[in-house]
């Protein structure tokens, strides 16, 4: 195999983010495979090199504005192409977070494009394909403009401000398919974000599937046991599902206790009202706990759980709490969407339900099912060696830099 000189442009990789876990594992992947590697980031103002003789770039901020105004944005970019001399051109995360000129300019020098995308941004303004219902794929479908038919984008301020950005963020999507139809290679975890590649017009055979970069060393300290409570690491987000936890605590049985895991007291207070759940705390059901976070306890608290309560209705295509939930032996209840049904078979390595009340029936009837627990949790065990295979990782970047 040529060894390659491999230019990453992450959404993240010096700070404490999932992104630069991700990140840092695909550098480490590239340089095992005999590759030479550089970064460029938006989290520095320098240019470095580390103690492995990875160097870092530093990449100019950019917002949807830059799309379209590329000269400081073109310099810094062309600067790195000449310094560094890539063969590749590697992003990682999101695309709309990027300058469209990255992939545009690879192009007409010569410098093969691969992309790792892992939500849905590229055609959905709102990022993760989904409203209060579960999937959403309108601007797939019809494209972009359909952002001014529904409620579904994060902008905020007054009327005209808005539109102002739905406008800008519509039309830098689609400057940006323009690029990433042509891109050489887009890899992601999920069956159906392949399907949406396609749809969104990226051909089939530039299409790759392998399981999401995950460092499952910091669940080595935790020894797991068979508990009495379940878990849902709490996020005040609809896509994560936290509208959904009333509906599936509406109908577990009384002896049923879910901790909800949250950073901060503030969220807490955010989300017992407005998402109604006071009155499961005031029962006992639901516990609502501040400051646990993997510095703190969380690790802790999710090894000596029943399972884990994963509600997300995002078309996901692997999220950490999942890795972390298998890694740990641990059962993980999760709705019909994204890689979840592609790999999670109820009752053996997990479950998947289609609503909230099936959601709980499975919580009801696996909390005193011992013998159940032990199967399913040996299988998620399994399934996690499987998806963290370093091995099976460097293959797929083997065939896709070979063509």
């Amino acid at each position: 195999m040529n060894k390659k000189r491999i230019l990453i442009i992450p959404d993240a990789y010096l700070k404490d983010y999932s992104g630069a876990y991700v990140t840092r594992i695909a550098k480490a992947l590239l340089k095992e495979m005999g590759h030479e590697v550089a970064i460029f980031t938006q989290e520095t103002k320098r240019v470095f090199v580390e103690d492995d003789g990875t160097k870092v770039f530093s990449r100019i901020i950019i917002g949807t504005r830059s799309q379209w105004f590329e000269k400081k944005v073109i310099k810094n970019y062309t600067s790195v192409l000449d310094e560094f001399k890539p063969d590749v051109v590697f992003t990682l995360g999101s695309v709309n977070n990027k300058a469209v000129c990255y992939w545009r300019i690879a192009r007409q020098r010569g410098i093969k494009t691969v992309s790792k995308i892992f939500m849905q941004d590229f055609f959905c303004i709102n990022y993760y394909a989904n409203d209060e219902k579960g999937l959403c794929t309108r601007c797939l479908n019809k494209g972009p403009w359909k952002v001014f038919g529904g409620g579904c984008h994060p902008f905020k301020g007054n009327w005209i401000n808005v539109q102002v950005h739905k406008a800008l963020a519509a039309m830098a999507r689609e400057k940006m398919r323009k690029e990433l139809v042509m891109t050489d290679a887009v890899i992601t975890s999920s069956k159906q974000q392949v399907e949406f590649y396609v749809k969104y017009g990226i051909p089939r055979e530039r299409c790759y599937i392998t399981p999401l970069y995950f460092n499952g060393d910091k669940l080595k300290r935790f020894t797991p046991s068979m508990g009495d409570y379940y878990v849902f690491v709490a996020q005040n987000r609809i896509d994560k599902g936290i509208h959904l936890l009333k509906d599936i605590l509406e109908h577990c049985n009384k002896d049923v206790r879910v901790i909800a895991a949250y950073t901060s007291r503030a969220r807490i207070d955010e989300a017992i009202d407005k998402y109604g759940l006071r009155q499961y705390v005031e029962s006992g059901i639901l516990e609502m706990r501040p400051d646990c976070t993997w510095n703190t306890n969380l690790g802790e608290v999710l090894a000596a759980s029943r399972g884990v309560v994963n509600p997300s209705i995002w078309p996901t295509t692997t999220e950490f709490v999942l890795l972390e939930t298998l890694g740990l032996k641990k059962p993980i209840f999760t709705f019909n969407v994204g890689i979840h049904p592609e790999i999670l078979k109820t009752g053996v390595n997990g479950f998947v339900a289609e609503t909230p009340k099936e959601m709980a029936e499975q919580i009801n009837a696996f909390l005193h099912n011992d013998e159940q627990y032990d199967l399913v949790s040996q299988n998620a065990y399994k399934l996690y060696e499987k998806l963290t295979d370093w091995e099976g990782w460097k293959n797929t970047l083997k065939e896709i830099l070979n063509k």
